[in-house]
Formats: C-alpha cells, sequence, structure tokens
C-alpha cells in the first residue's frame, strides 16, 4: 500500500501535463516530485482550514503558484501559457479526491 496515495496522484497528474516539457526531453523521472510534495502540502492545509473538499479554483490557484515559485518568476503571458495546463493539472487532482 502506498503511504502517500495524494502524493501519487498530484504526481502522476503533474507528470501526465509536463508542463515544462522536461520529462519529454529525458529528465528523470522524479522531475516534478519537489513541486507534487509542495501542492500535497498545501492542499492538506486547505483542507485542514476547513475546505473540504476544495473547489478546482483553490487547487489550480495551488498549482499555479508552486509552479511559478519553482520554476518561475513568469511574466503574465508566460502565466497564460500554462493556465490550461494548471487547469488540467487541477481537475486530474480533484478527480482523484
Amino acid at each position: 500500500m502506498n503511504p502517500r496515495p495524494m502524493f501519487s496522484r498530484i504526481k502522476a497528474a503533474l507528470d501526465h501535463a509536463d508542463i515544462e516539457g522536461l520529462l519529454a526531453i529525458g529528465c528523470p523521472a522524479d522531475e516534478y516530485n519537489s513541486e507534487a510534495s509542495l501542492i500535497e502540502d498545501r492542499i492538506a492545509k486547505l483542507e485542514q482550514s476547513g475546505h473540504e473538499p476544495p473547489a478546482e479554483a483553490q487547487v489550480e490557484r495551488i498549482v499555479a503558484e508552486v509552479w511559478n515559485e519553482q520554476f518561475g518568476p513568469f511574466r503574465d503571458e508566460d502565466l497564460k501559457q500554462r493556465c490550461s495546463a494548471f487547469t488540467s493539472v487541477a481537475r486530474k487532482i480533484i478527480g482523484s479526491l
């Protein structure tokens, strides 16, 4: 049994989206582990504060914030280019909760 099922679902969503295209160019499979962990922690905090289940928009905001912190800072137009990927990741995460 996986001790961190939420992490695994978030990591799978990030890997599938491969927002930066890093897996496609051969980066190691653990490339998005730290981002998945940060997203997992922030969703858990959101749930603990009484927002259960988290809304898709809240998860999308978390994904975008983590992404900008880890890979940015991005200009507004760069964030807009990634917006559909953030939405896709958030939907996959929400769908797996």
